[in-house]
């Protein structure tokens, strides 16, 4: 499993969401306890690329800042 951990606005999330449901399993995202802003989007490596690719579009839409992984499984586990 891959972790991509993005900082965006609070505003944006619902739409993140939206984007990721309407691409059926390409990511699932689950925010941190700790924060509000950092979104981590859980990835099958099949589908890196793709999810890359989406993150540098939504550049384009939105402030959206690339983030170092977390140092714990963002699921608590």
């Amino acid at each position: 499993m891959l972790v991509y951990s993005i900082r965006i606005e609070k505003k944006d999330i619902g739409y993140l969401k939206w984007l990721l449901e309407s691409h059926d399993g390409l990511a699932t995202p689950t925010t941190r306890d700790d924060t509000v802003d950092i979104i981590d989007l859980l990835v099958s490596p099949d589908f890196g690329a793709e999810v890359e690719a989406l993150l540098e579009a939504l550049k384009e839409e939105m402030t959206l800042e690339i983030v170092d992984t977390p140092t714990r499984p963002p699921l608590g586990g």
